[in-house]
């Protein structure tokens, strides 16, 4: 099963800087943990790649468009999974909103 999302720009970069944080987290005992981080660091990388692509080939008539993005079931369930637990350390309100969004169209695509 795979799970198709539209992000825009800016919902993409706010992702992406929200998966890096899952670097810095500590190591856990806990089974369950490990598994959200071992499919969390596969996300952040994959956003990562996006993301980069997406700055290389940057322009102002691009800005528009929405990138599309597919997940694994599994993915997709971690993804909204990490967004949620991250969600509450972001200071920018625009950002966060960009995320709730995101974890919002997860949430329906999930059920």
């Amino acid at each position: 099963m795979k799970i198709e999302l539209q992000l825009t720009n800016d919902q993409l970069m706010a992702i992406n800087n929200q998966l890096q944080k899952v670097y810095e987290m500590p190591v856990s005992t806990d089974q369950r943990e490990n598994v959200y981080k071992s499919i969390a660091f596969d996300l952040a990388d994959k956003f990562d790649k996006k993301c980069k692509n997406l700055i290389k080939k940057a322009s102002l008539f691009s800005q528009k468009k929405k990138i599309k993005i597919s997940l694994k079931f599994h993915e997709a369930w971690a993804l909204q999974a990490v967004l949620m637990e991250l969600i509450i350390y972001m200071d920018n309100e625009y950002q966060k909103t960009l995320i709730q969004k995101t974890i919002n169209a997860l949430d329906e695509k999930l059920c």
